[in-house]
């Protein structure tokens, strides 16, 4: 006897911790454009939940509202004294239709670029929170599936931006002298007559941009990993690392990094984190990963709500400062935020932050944004005064045409 399966069941056994699916592998995704799903070597992948299809909420046609105004710090105002957020409605609509398809299990994963039948049309993901704010105030908050405010979402690679400002307000604070450090300074705990050919090269700066060069390579039977010898592991056994050093979108430099954050400061990325960064911006509601290792994880595994994203933007955009309190260092978030990696690609790297161009009425706007698997996204552009959250629970990098033909036309008149 055949059993047949429709997809809206497999959902639900999916919701109910019954069954596994990878969902969250990104459609179209490219390691180029910072949405591919999480690569690991000497660490352990991050785990995120599936929509709980149980909690699933069915809106009705969605018109505009003001976002609530919570004693969190985040100011709002009324979208409608703008007189052009239409588009942005029907995009909401949209994406609630969406939803509401996949809900229904209607479509199917689409995994390439082949084209579908009408009667079976494809799902390419689905988006689960939508923020936008303007001129420093939130004008715009929804919610999608089982998603509230209340609810921290998983982040994936959005961790490695927040590394890169925990990095940066260790070096404001003297922990680290500089980006332009050797790491092997801060790495006691590494024998140096093992390292790897060009090892003792790498500066802090090759980390945070992806091209240290290390190359981790398998050989024969791997000790126990601790956080004595984590970093350790990596610099003995990469491919030897030459001057032309390349590019490369994977964990080990995060995994070096935390190990950096913890010898300097004494604490861990999320001690350190809460105090520093976090904490002082009213952002209390967060988790992150853990590292096989023991330590917290920085390439992946944190959870926030979309409104302590939106957080983040608003105080990126202000040059380092919330509500009039200096957070961190204004040159670092120019450094970090700023391209110094494939700098003649359509999407540029910086210190763990992305870049990309966006044309419209003659004009050429830089994004910025951090991006995580699975269609988390935050963008800015600071010409504009103009920031968007993006979260999502089945992969997806349609944010970014989203930001690029519908949310800056629609704030750039």
């Amino acid at each position: 006897m055949k059993l047949h399966i429709k997809l809206h069941h497999l959902l639900l056994l999916a919701s109910l911790g019954i069954i596994t699916l990878n969902f969250h592998q990104p459609i179209h995704a490219l390691e180029s454009d910072g949405t591919a799903a999480e690569t690991t070597t000497l660490n352990i992948k991050s785990k995120y939940p599936f929509v709980d299809l149980t909690k699933f909420q069915t809106r009705d046609t969605i018109a505009y509202q003001v976002p609530q105004k919570l004693d969190d710090g985040i100011r709002v105002a009324n979208a409608k004294s703008l007189d052009n957020i239409s588009e942005i409605i029907s995009l909401l609509n949209r994406i609630e239709k969406q939803n509401q398809d996949f809900k229904q299990g209607k479509g199917k994963p689409v995994r390439s670029k082949k084209r579908e039948s009408n009667r079976n049309p494809p799902i390419n993901g689905c988006i689960d929170s939508v923020l936008i704010a303007k001129d420093g105030k939130l004008i715009l908050e929804e919610y999608f599936a089982d998603a509230n405010r209340d609810k921290p979402h998983y982040q994936m690679s959005i961790t490695k931006s927040i590394v890169s400002y925990a990095i940066g307000k260790a070096i404001e604070q003297g922990h680290i002298k500089s980006d332009q450090d050797l790491i092997l300074q801060y790495l006691p705990e590494v024998d140096k007559t093992k390292i790897a050919k060009g090892v003792e090269t790498l500066k802090i700066a090759d980390l945070l941009t992806m091209s240290s060069g290390i190359r981790y390579k398998v050989k024969g039977r791997q000790a126990k990993i601790t956080k004595d010898n984590h970093a350790e592991l990596y610099l003995i056994n990469t491919t030897p690392i030459t001057k032309n050093k390349q590019y490369k979108y994977d964990g080990a430099n995060l995994d070096i990094l935390c190990h950096i954050l913890y010898n300097t400061t004494g604490q861990s990325l999320s001690e350190y984190t809460e105090q520093y960064l976090f904490g002082p911006m009213g952002i209390n509601n967060f988790k992150f990963g853990k590292s096989i290792c023991g330590l917290d994880k920085g390439a992946a595994g944190m959870s926030l709500r979309s409104r302590d994203m939106m957080k983040i933007a608003l105080m990126t955009m202000d040059d380092g400062k919330w509500n009039d309190k200096q957070i961190l260092n204004p040159q670092w978030i120019e450094k970090a935020t700023a391209v110094h990696v494939n700098q003649h690609q359509p999407h540029q790297y910086g210190y763990f932050w992305w870049s990309n161009s966006v044309k419209h009425n003659g004009k050429t706007y830089r994004v910025r944004s951090a991006r995580g698997a699975g269609g988390q996204f935050i963008f800015m552009v600071p010409e504009l005064k103009l920031a968007a959250v993006f979260t999502s629970y089945y992969a997806t990098n349609e944010p970014i045409s989203l930001f690029a033909n519908v949310i800056i036309p629609a704030f750039d008149k």
